[in-house]
């Protein structure tokens, strides 16, 4: 045994003086690589500083022992496949997975040199290798930097579009006054109203882009129809856009295609906008970006790390750069536990929200981020996102993340935020993450700060609110006679009774039932009139909408009661004709009421002027589709031709002593319940009719 020992120390000592004779070991101690000498078996024979250094084993440590066992060498070929090809060709070069010493995972560029005897036997394989995993780790920081920009720059580089589809409007509304109930069904069979519909959108204006991407160097020639620059191929997508604004969706994406004024085609995201207060004035604004352009930056920006933190640093726009990797593996975990409906797993368990805030984690915000949410330095910013969502205030994540899960690319919506002193921002919220790099766990989220914006329209809401109020009252004053006389008969009928009552009691012998009998009496009138007199208070009161599910038919019913004696004044019929089983629509009683009495007056009064000899009213109720509708017709002189376009504008009226403000206050009260007001043509001396559209609440 000893003799074998010595034998294979001695053999061992051989084979290293044969390595230091083949390599030039003090030589290779000084050089910067790895290099090390194994047997056709595979052992280490020779191992250098470098490699020490490297791979955290000695010299000592690592001779004899098997190369590829030692460092854990991982290839998409077989290790043997690779040292046959070093026997057949003399040499190979490649990357290989490896481990060192305290378990880190390497990655080396590896080059293998076979060695031969003085006979030209192969004898040995010497390896040169460099650690790069560094450097790949910083190609795909890189990498993920120009997503990054990319998505930015696509962003800036629209083309928008101001137009007025005021027209659109009235052939749609003349489209549902028809009995059309399903636009997209009745656009694919008539595929020439969408172009009736393209020549009837004006433009009203475009930005220096616009010209640039679609005309000829004059914008002028651009203020035209929308109808050229569709071809017959995208009329689909400009169908499904009407369709969006009509069902009052906030915004509408798509791509198509788009043709210049030369008639170039070309690919575009397409983008609209509804905001309700553009809708009312039948403006519209649109963008559209050059996807051909976009493709060409993505060219042009490789290398560009500098350049996308240059401008997302002097954006006026809060960005933030998320890290969603949290978010990602929540959804994973709901994927494999078998869910497939998010919103409805977020209904049945509302704490999913917070645990995907808390898992989204801030990696970088700009300047602007810093200015807005009043943070000295970005550390403040960084970390999980849920100290700025203001609790009650998260349905705009709650959103984004079923888009996210949706595998959208973004997500836009108004919301509230909250800085670090506590402070609340009114924000526009959007999402950009293309599933490249949502798959990176990599999201970018910009805030726009709105609350001057929110603020004017409050304001503006405010106001609005104000003169539905003076309305009110205005026209309580109008209906002082039929109050009085509303209240006065349940109070004249309580001192009929109880003058009765006191001469029963005075008699010899009190008739003590009789006396019940009225008492009872008396309380009933008295509770009728503090219901008149309650009708009477919330009609006149002044606060903010409470909107809440409402019966329409119970609506309908006490306005009827309200003007009861007025009916009987003026010697006008009432009749009510209420489809029953309608479902509860969701609005303000006491607005709702007010816009049903306004019409009622109207049609009184507009019967009286004309000095009508039967004077009557139907009010009617009725559910098509997925909205109520509640009919108003009079049998009055009905309304003129010139004046039916101007009826809901403000201060206009055919009243000797109107004001002209009811209908255009009937009008958005009406519109802020997400319904709709008209008039209905008739021929003249047929009487008017006023149809008004609520929407049913969603399920």
């Amino acid at each position: 045994m000893q003799g074998h020992d010595q034998g294979a120390s001695a053999e061992l000592d051989e084979a290293r003086a044969t390595a230091d004779a083949m390599l030039g070991v003090d030589l290779l101690e000084l050089v910067d690589e790895s290099i090390f000498l194994r047997d056709l078996s595979g052992r280490i024979r020779y191992w250098n500083k470098a490699s020490e250094e490297l791979y955290g084993w000695s010299s000592a440590e690592a001779l004899d022992q098997p190369a590829h066992d030692l460092l854990r060498c991982q290839h998409a070929e077989a290790l043997t496949d690779l040292n046959q090809k070093v026997l057949d060709d003399g040499r190979w070069s490649g990357e290989l997975s490896r481990r060192s010493a305290d378990g880190r995972e390497l990655l080396i560029e590896t080059r293998w040199s076979l060695r031969r005897d003085a006979g030209g036997a192969p004898q040995a394989i010497v390896e040169s290798g460099r650690d790069i995993t560094a450097r790949k780790a910083t190609d795909l920081v890189l990498a993920e930097s120009e997503y990054r920009y990319r998505n930015l720059f696509q962003a800036m580089a629209a083309s928008f579009w101001e137009l007025d589809f005021t027209a659109v409007g009235a052939m749609v509304r003349s489209l549902y006054k028809s009995g059309v109930s399903d636009l997209r069904a009745h656009f694919r069979q008539h595929p020439e109203l969408v172009r009736e519909m393209m020549l009837a959108t004006r433009v009203i204006d475009v930005n220096e882009q616009t010209v640039h991407l679609f005309g000829r160097g004059t914008k002028a020639e651009l203020l035209t129809t929308v109808e050229p620059f569709w071809p017959d191929a995208s009329s689909t997508v400009f169908a499904e856009s009407i369709i969006a604004a009509v069902t009052k969706a906030p915004s509408y994406v798509k791509e198509t295609r788009l043709r210049t004024i030369d008639g170039k085609e070309f690919d575009v995201l397409f983008t609209a906008s509804f905001p309700p207060e553009n809708m009312q004035k039948g403006i519209l604004m649109v963008g559209v970006i050059d996807l051909s352009a976009r493709n060409q930056a993505y060219a042009a920006l490789e290398q560009s790390e500098s350049r996308y933190r240059n401008l997302f640093e002097v954006m006026a726009v809060s960005f933030w750069q998320l890290d969603s990797n949290g978010t990602n593996r929540l959804f994973a975990e709901l994927r494999e536990q078998g869910v497939s409906d998010l919103p409805a797993y977020i209904d049945q368990h509302p704490e999913f929200v917070r645990r995907a805030m808390d898992a989204t984690l801030a990696i970088d915000v700009n300047q602007r981020t810093l200015e807005l949410y009043g943070a000295r330095e970005r550390g403040e910013m960084l970390g999980s996102v849920s100290r700025f969502w203001i609790p009650g205030h998260d349905e705009a994540f709650r959103h984004s993340l079923e888009a996210a899960w949706r595998r959208e690319p973004g997500y836009l919506a108004e919301t509230k935020t909250r800085t670090l002193d506590g402070r609340e921002l009114d924000v526009l919220f959007f999402v950009t993450a293309p599933p490249e790099m949502r798959e990176r766990g990599m999201v970018l989220v910009g805030n726009i700060d709105i609350s001057e914006l929110v603020a004017s329209r409050n304001a503006l809401q405010r106001m609005q609110s104000d003169l539905a109020h003076a309305a009110r009252i205005s026209m309580l004053g109008e209906l002082t006679a039929s109050i009085a006389h509303e209240v006065n008969q349940p109070l004249a009928a309580i001192a009929t009774y109880g003058e009765a009552g006191l001469r029963w009691l005075g008699r010899p012998q009190p008739d003590l039932d009789e006396v019940r009998d009225l008492t009872q009496r008396m309380v009933g009138d008295a509770r009728r009139a503090a219901e008149i007199i309650a009708r009477i208070r919330g009609m006149a009161r002044q606060q903010s909408p409470e909107p809440q599910p409402l019966s329409l038919n119970a609506l309908v019913k006490e306005a009827a009661a309200f003007l009861r004696h007025e009916l009987q004044s003026q010697g006008a019929t009432l009749r009510l004709d209420l489809e029953t089983g309608l479902p509860r629509l969701r609005g303000d009683r006491t607005l709702l009421q007010q816009v049903l009495v306004n019409l009622l007056v109207n049609a009184l009064q507009a019967m009286a002027q004309a000095e009508c000899a039967t004077r009557s009213i139907v009010l009617s109720t009725r559910r098509l589709d997925e909205q109520l509708l509640l009919r108003v017709e009079d049998s009055g002189p009905g309304i003129a031709a010139e004046h039916v376009e101007r009826l809901f504008d403000s201060f206009f009226t055919t009243k000797r002593n109107g004001m002209g403000m009811g209908l255009p206050i009937c009008r958005s009260i009406v519109e802020n319940c997400g319904g709709s007001i008209e008039a209905e043509p008739r021929p003249a001396g047929q009487g008017a009719c006023f149809v008004i559209r609520l929407p049913l609440p969603a399920p």
